[in-house]
């Protein structure tokens, strides 16, 4: 089966593209020298300069700028943060930003407004999301992502993740394109774009991932425009209209429905081999395109049902 590459070229870093809030105009507020925030205790922008691990708690209404040329390690520790102008925490430093979400935990991040950091997390340079807490990610500027970078990599290593965004749900940008590599964790995305979108490529090692593209047409559950391997893990990628499969270089096998027409929200969605049950999830939104990966996947005839009734489609693994 031919790969199928998005002709959607949306590129959030275009330099064209007009936002309302450019970085320049990002107050930096007032620069933190501890390393313990309490960020309740702020009423603007805080910004951290210096490389070092700092723990976040409280709830927010700015934004966690980093401006550093060293590493940055950020506790995520019960944060409730929903900023009015850009991105909840965004990195325009010079090195690597990495968030852990501490366990026991529930950090909700939100972001408004029409900015160059057009993603809810935004880093310039790599970034790195691990931890075993829970984190909400809502992207709600113009255009906006749920994480982005502009060209940088992107590794998830853990972490209950849920992301809800106007556009690409995990995005990497810019004319070079990064590497989104997913270790482990529990994903979630529904995406008013393409779910998981990268202007490089995709390596999925581990975790559990649902991911959910715009039903409104042009987007896909992925969408890369190099690379796209699934090494191991359970991936459910569900689009409108567009189908891109993982490369044949993957270590796992995968089965990849394109449907004559679109599913509906709310509709039952089993996989079975025979009368084995191997996958099955509520849809989150309309969908007309399947990708489904995971370690149970042998050699053989897989059968769709929806709402409990067998269809016409299946798939023969080889």
């Amino acid at each position: 089966i031919p790969k199928m590459i998005s002709i959607k070229e949306f590129n959030p870093f275009d330099e064209n593209k007009e936002k309302d809030t450019t970085s320049k105009d990002i107050d930096k507020g007032t620069n933190i020298n501890t390393t313990n925030i309490n960020l309740s205790e702020y009423n603007e922008n805080i910004t951290i300069t210096k490389g070092g691990e700092y723990t976040l708690t409280g709830e927010f209404k700015y934004t966690v700028l980093i401006d550093s040329n060293e590493k940055v390690t950020l506790y995520l520790d019960n944060v409730n943060i929903n900023s009015s102008q850009t991105s909840a925490i965004a990195n325009r430093g010079n090195s690597e930003l990495v968030i852990n979400i501490k366990e026991g935990t529930t950090n909700i991040l939100k972001d408004n407004g029409s900015s160059e950091f057009d993603g809810c997390i935004f880093s310039k340079e790599s970034l790195t999301i691990d931890g075993k807490g829970i984190l909400k990610v809502y992207g709600k500027q113009d255009d906006g992502e749920g994480i982005a970078t502009k060209d940088a990599n992107i590794t998830i290593n853990g972490g209950e993740i849920y992301i809800e965004s106007n556009d690409d749900g995990i995005n990497i940008g810019g004319d070079n394109g990064g590497i989104i590599e997913i270790n482990n964790g529990n994903i979630t995305i529904k995406a008013n774009g393409d779910g998981i979108d990268s202007n490089g490529s995709l390596v999925i090692n581990g975790g559990n991932i649902y991911t959910i593209g715009s039903s409104k047409g042009g987007d896909a559950g992925i969408d890369t425009d190099k690379d796209f391997k699934i090494n191991g893990g359970t991936v459910i990628a569900l689009g409108s209209d567009m189908l891109q499969l993982p490369d044949k270089t993957s270590k796992q096998k995968y089965i990849s429905f394109n449907l004559k027409n679109k599913l509906k929200e709310k509709d039952k969605i089993t996989l079975k081999k025979g009368k084995e049950t191997l996958i099955e999830f509520e849809a989150k939104d309309d969908f007309k395109t399947i990708i489904i990966s995971d370690s149970k996947i042998t050699n053989g005839t897989y059968d769709l049902y929806v709402n409990n009734e067998k269809t016409e489609h299946n798939y023969e693994v080889k």
